[in-house]
Order: C-alpha cells, then sequence, then structure tokens
C-alpha cells in the first residue's frame, strides 16, 4: 500500500463506502497501517494572512491562518512535512533564527565538551516535568524571573503581568551539575586533612550553586556539536490555583543558517491516538496574537486535558501554552471549559516583545 492514493482510497471506503456503519473504522486501520516513506522536511516559509476576528471561530482541518496553521492528521495523513504521521494532530509556524550573545554561546559550547565556562559555571543538566517537553542536552541554565532570562539571551520574547504576578512552580525547571566526579588537583596527596574538607566544600558550593528550582529556564537542543535550539521555559501558578506552563521553541543560527534566515517549522501531537477527532478554535487576542486552541470533540469531556494547549508564534519563535486547573482533571463535567476560559485569560495577557 502507498502512503498516498491506496490510503485515502481505503480510509473512504472505510468511512463512506457501500456498507457505513455508525462506527468509524478508520481510525483502527490508520494505528495499524505501515509508516509512510520518510520524505525531506519542505523548507518553505508558510503564507502569512491578516486574520481579525471579533470572535473565536471552529474552523476546518487545515484552515492557514495568520501565523499558524493547523492540520488533522486523521483526515489529512501523511502531509509532506510529517509523512510517517496518519493520526493526531500538526501545527505549522514561521521560524527564524537567532543569534545568541557571544558570551552565552561560548558557555554552551564549553558546557557541552563537558568544561567550566568563563564565569566558572559547570555543565548543568535540566530536569523538566509535564506532558510534550521538548529535548534537553547540555548548557542548561536557569533565571530569577523570565524577564532576566529575556535580558540575557537578547530574544524578543512576550512577556505577561499576568503570569509575573503568579507564583513560579518549583517543578518546572531544575538544574543539578552534569557530572558528579570531582577533579582532585594534582597535589592532592600532600593536602591535609582539613585542606581537603575545605576543597570538597569549596568545589561543591560552585558546582550546586546554581542548581535546583528556578523561575525561568532554557534547555538546549543540539546537533551534533552545535546548538540547534533554545527552549525558554517557565511554569507559574495562578491566584485562581490554575498553573500555566509556557514553553517556547527558538530556532539558533548556524553557519548554514545565518540569523534572520526564515522557514516552516512543524510539531506533531498526539499521533499515537487514532481514535481521536479535532477541530480547532482561533483566538485573536487584544494585542493581535492569533492563537490556535484544538478541541478533541470525541474524547474531550471524559479526558478534558485534550482541550487545554494553546499554540502561537510572534516573532519568528513558536510558543506552547498549557494549563493544569487548581485540583488537576479530576472535575470533568464541563470538559475543561472553566478552565479553558482562563487559558484565554492568559493570551490575553501576553504583550509582544517591544
Amino acid at each position: 500500500m502507498t502512503p498516498d492514493r491506496d490510503e485515502i482510497l481505503l480510509r473512504n471506503a472505510l468511512q463512506t463506502g457501500l456498507r457505513p456503519t455508525e462506527i468509524d473504522l478508520w481510525p483502527a486501520v490508520a494505528e495499524a497501517l505501515p509508516a509512510g516513506e520518510r520524505r525531506q522536511k519542505r523548507r518553505t516559509r508558510a503564507l502569512r494572512l491578516a486574520v481579525c476576528l471579533g470572535a473565536p471561530l471552529l474552523l476546518a482541518a487545515g484552515a492557514l491562518l495568520g501565523q499558524v496553521k493547523f492540520t488533522n492528521l486523521r483526515t489529512n495523513p501523511r502531509p509532506s512535512f510529517a509523512p510517517e504521521n496518519n493520526t493526531g494532530y500538526a501545527i505549522q509556524y514561521d521560524q527564524t533564527a537567532y543569534q545568541l550573545p557571544d558570551e552565552l554561546m561560548d558557555s554552551l559550547l564549553a558546557h557541552y565538551n563537558g568544561q567550566h565556562d568563563a564565569d566558572g559555571m559547570p555543565p548543568m543538566r535540566t530536569f523538566l516535568s509535564g506532558r510534550n517537553l521538548p529535548p534537553e542536552g547540555p548548557g542548561g541554565r536557569g533565571y530569577d524571573s523570565w524577564a532576566d532570562l529575556t535580558e540575557a539571551t537578547g530574544l524578543p520574547l512576550v512577556q505577561s503581568d499576568l503570569l509575573d504576578s503568579g507564583t513560579p512552580d518549583d517543578s518546572g525547571f531544575s538544574l543539578i551539575p552534569y557530572s558528579y566526579t570531582i577533579p582532585l588537583p594534582d597535589d592532592w596527596q600532600t593536602f591535609s586533612v582539613e585542606e581537603r574538607n575545605a576543597y570538597y566544600k569549596d568545589y561543591n558550593e560552585s558546582q550546586w550553586r546554581l542548581a535546583g528550582a528556578w523561575p525561568a529556564g532554557f534547555s538546549v537542543e543540539w546537533d551534533e556539536d552545535t546548538p540547534m535550539y533554545l527552549y525558554p521555559r517557565r511554569v507559574d501558578k495562578l491566584s485562581n490555583g490554575c498553573t500555566i506552563e509556557t514553553q517556547a521553541y527558538v530556532l539558533l543560527a548556524a553557519e548554514e543558517r545565518p540569523a534572520g534566515t526564515s522557514s516552516t517549522g512543524s510539531r506533531v501531537y498526539y499521533d499515537k491516538k487514532a481514535g481521536f477527532v479535532w477541530e480547532v478554535e482561533e483566538y485573536t487576542t487584544p494585542s493581535g496574537i492569533v492563537a490556535l486552541l484544538p478541541r478533541c470533540t470525541s474524547n474531550g469531556k471524559t479526558s478534558p486535558y485534550l482541550n487545554a494547549y494553546a499554540f502561537f508564534e510572534q516573532n519568528g519563535i513558536f510558543y506552547r501554552l498549557e494549563i493544569i486547573p487548581y485540583d488537576g482533571w479530576g472535575q470533568i463535567e464541563d470538559g475543561g471549559e472553566v478552565a479553558r476560559a482562563v487559558l484565554k485569560e492568559v493570551l490575553d495577557s501576553i504583550e509582544p516583545a517591544a
């Protein structure tokens, strides 16, 4: 079976063929099909449409929006940017390559090579909690605030007074030293017991001075010895008890990808959940940000966490927001609609970089 014409014919036969049934047979078949042939991603820039709507609108799968595009992989399987996927949904977005400050880039490269940087900071390993987490590699770093992270990286990250007023969640972003091996000086054998204890104390303090939980931070994804993506992250608990996870995806400049280079990125979600049916709500914030809020119409009532995400792009940086109600997802009577309304309040508070 080919992943295009034959698969489409089979899907049509199962869904609207000679013997249609109330039970949709396609999901079970789709999940069992072999993965399609992997094709090289097309690096064409997504078309930008100026969309400004006064109220949310439910759009058909695959509709192109202002900065991001939603594709229902269940009804539009194996697109060129995700040829191995025929379930779940994909988000396409515009992305721009950014150059980090030289000092920060030198620090990342030192940590990749297992060395302390110029400030004496050791390589740190990031620990993240949540779903759909980005890759973690050497070079993670924590900051006292999202504003400090923005200043240190020089990136045009969006800001939110509402999130800044919340309480950082200690489980959202943590660091520990990448290595527990303690290097000993050449004259170690000449040290007295007191000198050895002092050495251990000083070394451990230098290693662990930046360890632990941070209100904000980033992890790094590497392409061999080159940092490819920076993943700024914050997790905040609002005064109403809801927790908001903000995850940014920043493409970094490289020799073959100079700063300012534009391309199209994509990410796939819930690709293993063949039976789920999706639609997407477009939401435009007062500042003009166009966000996509996917909704599961087949299982969203009993699993409202499926409806807890928002996606948008700003200044060539992709963002994913997730909300968790104050009491978790134990209360499902409203299908997560109250939590989804709070998510929109957070979106309304977001301002593009000045």
